[in-house]
């Protein structure tokens, strides 16, 4: 299976771009990654280029594919994040990743960085928020479509970084991705102006994974204020070595 694989970091309208973002390909192995650093006085960066590094740094266990695994690497992630952290700058990191293989895909996630799966045009993952707002979408309290733009999104309830609450949240599946599915990692600034009908609708266009990542990114630039935050994506399409078509 041929992967097709793109990358976007964009600093939006900020004057430091907090994102970083990873893409690594091995033998039969795949690893993607967004993470969105939070904290003042240029700490965020530092702290989303510390776990990316980490994340590089530990690639060999993961690719054994198992839970265990992906939570001690997160654990080294926390640490490494936290070893950073200074007195002025207490700088902590968002995290979403996949894993692909020839028998499996993962997942892992850590606050607001989200991760989707497309299969046969739908979602067959999404990743839940570790957010004040995804809090309030499963206690009821507004429906899912208001997550957007809600008040309190952006209070981030785990992140990297963080003594007590740097818990991630992982998928295991077996198989692997078949011709035509769609990977997307992406930050806040990015998903909070691309609805997932709009990701659906944008892939079934895209004539590869940076027309996908343009097309988005249209939406983005056609909504977003000028002051609007990072916003970064990677994304994975699967396609026959002929390099078939997206499923329409």
């Amino acid at each position: 299976m041929q992967l097709d694989i793109a990358n976007h970091c964009d600093i939006g309208g900020r004057e430091v771009n907090e994102d970083t973002t990873l893409i690594k390909q091995t033998e039969g192995f795949t690893l993607a990654a967004v993470a969105d650093g939070l904290g003042g006085h240029g700490g965020g960066k530092i702290a989303s280029a510390c776990a990316i590094q980490t994340l590089l740094e530990q690639e060999d266990r993961l690719h054994t594919m198992e839970e265990e695994a992906l939570r001690e690497v997160c654990e080294r992630i926390n640490d490494a994040v936290l070893a950073g952290q200074t007195a002025q700058v207490r700088m902590k990191t968002t995290l979403a990743l996949a894993l692909i293989s020839d028998a499996a895909i993962a997942f892992l996630h850590v606050g607001d960085s989200r991760a989707y799966l497309f299969h046969e045009g739908k979602i067959a993952y999404q990743s839940q928020d570790h957010s004040v707002s995804q809090l309030a979408v499963l206690t009821g309290a507004i429906r899912p479509e208001q997550i957007r733009f809600h008040e309190d999104r952006n209070k981030v309830l785990r992140s990297l970084g963080s003594e007590n609450n740097a818990t991630p949240d992982i998928r295991l599946m077996q198989g692997t991705l078949h011709p035509g599915d769609a990977i997307l990692l992406c930050t806040d600034g990015f998903w909070e102006y691309v609805t997932e009908k709009e990701m659906l609708a944008t892939l079934r266009r895209a004539k590869s994974a940076e027309d996908w990542i343009r097309r988005m990114k249209l939406l983005i630039n056609w909504r977003a204020k000028k002051d609007n935050d990072n916003n970064s994506a990677v994304a994975v399409l699967a396609q026959r070595p002929e390099k078939a078509s997206l499923w329409r």
